[in-house]
C-alpha cells in the first residue's frame, strides 16, 4: 500500500474516531440532562407526594379533632343532664321530707287550688293516708264552702303508689297532683331557670 492510501485511510480513520468521540461526548452531555431532569422530576413528585400527604394528615387530625370535641360536648350535656336530674329529683325529696305541718299546709293550697266542686275523693300515698289527722277535712271543707264550694271532700279508702301530693278523683276521671306529676307538666318551664342556677 502506497503513502498516500495510507493516509486517507488514516484521515477517515481519525475523522470516525473524531466522529465517534463527539458522538459519545454527545451522548454524555444528553444522559447527564436526563439525569438532572429525572432527579427534578423525582424531587418535584416527592414534593407533591409530601404535601398530598401533609393536607390528608391535616383533615385527619381536623376531622378527630371535630370528634374529639363533639363527644365532649355530648358529655358535657350528659352531665349537664344528670345534673339537673339529679336537682329534680332532691327537689321531690325535699317536698316529701317536709315536716308534718309544713306538708299539710302545702297540700291544703294545692286542694283549695285544683277542687272544682268540692265532692271530689281525694287519693293519697300509704304514708299520707296516715299522717294527715282527722281535723284536716273538715278545715279543707268549710275554706271550700267560703268559696261557694259543696264542701264534700273526702279522702278516698284505697291509696296510690306516689310520693307526695295526691290524685284528685271526679266522676272516673282523675287528675295526677303528686309532686312528681306536676314537677314533671312544669320540667320545660323549670329546666332553663334549674341550668342557669346550676351551671351560670
Amino acid at each position: 500500500m502506497n503513502d498516500g492510501a495510507e493516509r486517507i485511510i488514516r484521515r477517515i480513520l481519525d475523522d470516525a474516531r473524531a466522529k465517534a468521540e463527539a458522538m459519545q461526548a454527545e451522548a454524555a452531555k444528553k444522559i447527564a440532562a436526563m439525569e438532572v431532569e429525572a432527579k427534578k422530576t423525582a424531587a418535584a413528585k416527592k414534593e407533591q407526594v409530601l404535601a398530598q400527604a401533609r393536607k390528608e394528615a391535616e383533615e385527619q387530625k381536623r376531622r378527630i379533632l371535630g370528634v374529639a370535641q363533639l363527644d365532649a360536648r355530648k358529655e358535657l350535656l350528659a352531665a349537664k343532664q344528670e345534673l339537673i336530674e339529679e336537682a329534680f329529683q332532691r327537689s321531690l325529696q325535699v317536698l316529701f321530707d317536709m315536716e308534718d305541718g309544713a306538708y299539710l299546709a302545702v297540700l291544703r293550697e294545692m286542694l283549695l287550688a285544683v277542687v272544682e266542686t268540692g265532692t271530689e275523693t281525694v287519693l293519697l300515698s300509704a304514708r299520707d293516708q296516715g299522717r294527715i289527722p282527722a281535723g284536716f277535712w273538715p278545715e279543707i271543707n268549710a275554706a271550700l264552702a267560703k268559696r261557694g264550694k259543696a264542701g264534700k271532700l273526702a279522702p278516698g279508702s284505697d291509696t296510690r303508689d306516689i310520693r307526695g301530693g295526691f290524685i284528685l278523683q271526679s266522676g272516673g276521671v282523675e287528675i295526677n297532683c303528686s309532686f312528681a306529676s306536676l314537677l314533671e307538666m312544669q320540667r320545660d318551664e323549670l329546666e332553663p331557670e334549674v341550668a342557669a342556677l346550676l351551671f351560670n
